[in-house]
């Protein structure tokens, strides 16, 4: 059995949407005995949408992952920027997973260039700056937004579709995009990919469903990420600064 854990970044998730993201969460999974449950961190932002939120929200996650040690075979990092991404994978010894990351690679795959609809404009600069870190910014057509807040979206699903659907077939015609990226995990855990799936014919790419997948993936194929690229930090430094209850040698 596989247990992995879907680490929502901030503050102030509803327990009962809490409840309704691990089930979506576990269906997505193929291993009938592998299971997903759903944490979300207790400081940070309420939303991620600007660059000082994600940067905000990523002291908060490393804590969650050193009080979490030893408990779970893979961590997904629950928002679509990947904040903390790096550090998390140096402070662990088990797969850290990026759903922007994760998405990226499978829309690359599929297509040539992939578009990104995420929420507001304000966390438009943001995701260029991790496409350049990246280095995939040239593969990206465009990055539409749906106007919603994070906070707003869960309530109004079917408006979220359909601003979503008129972007992406803007993207389309007017940038030329072979896939599209949902760049917002609240969007992707409505499932708005399913609701216009059928009115747009590029793949749509749900990071909700492929972070939890490469999880699975990378888990059953007993594989992690490289300490040449993502080396051990100083684990008794760590200790006696910053996480008091840091394992030492991440063991």
């Amino acid at each position: 059995m596989s247990k992995i854990l879907y680490l929502v970044p901030g503050v102030g998730m509803p327990p009962e949407e809490k409840k309704r993201r691990e089930k979506l969460a576990n269906s997505f999974l193929t291993g009938e005995r592998n299971k997903v449950f759903v944490e979300a961190v207790d400081e940070g932002p309420i939303s991620i949408e600007s660059s000082i939120e994600e940067f905000m929200s990523v002291g908060g996650t490393l804590k969650k992952l050193v009080e979490a040690h030893g408990q779970y075979d893979a961590v997904v990092i629950g928002c679509a920027g990947d904040p903390g991404l790096a550090p998390a994978r140096e402070l662990a010894d088990i797969p850290i997973i990026g759903p922007f990351e994760s998405s990226i690679a499978i829309a690359s795959m599929l297509g040539d260039k992939f578009s990104i609809i995420t929420i507001l404009d304000s966390i438009v600069p943001a995701i260029w700056r991790t496409l350049r870190d990246y280095e995939v910014d040239h593969r990206c057509a465009s990055i539409r937004v749906v106007n919603f807040p994070v906070l707003e979206m869960i309530g109004n699903k079917e408006k979220v579709a359909r601003a979503f659907l008129k972007e992406a077939k803007s993207a389309v015609e007017k940038d030329a995009a072979s896939s599209i990226i949902m760049g917002c995990m609240t969007m992707a855990y409505l499932l708005v990919d399913e609701i216009v799936k059928d009115r747009i014919e590029i793949p749509i790419i749900n990071p909700a469903k492929i972070s939890i997948k490469v999880a699975e993936m990378l888990v059953s194929l007993g594989l992690k990420q490289s300490r040449v690229s993502f080396p051990k930090p100083d684990y008794q430094k760590l200790k006696n600064s910053i996480f008091p209850n840091v394992h030492i040698g991440g063991k």
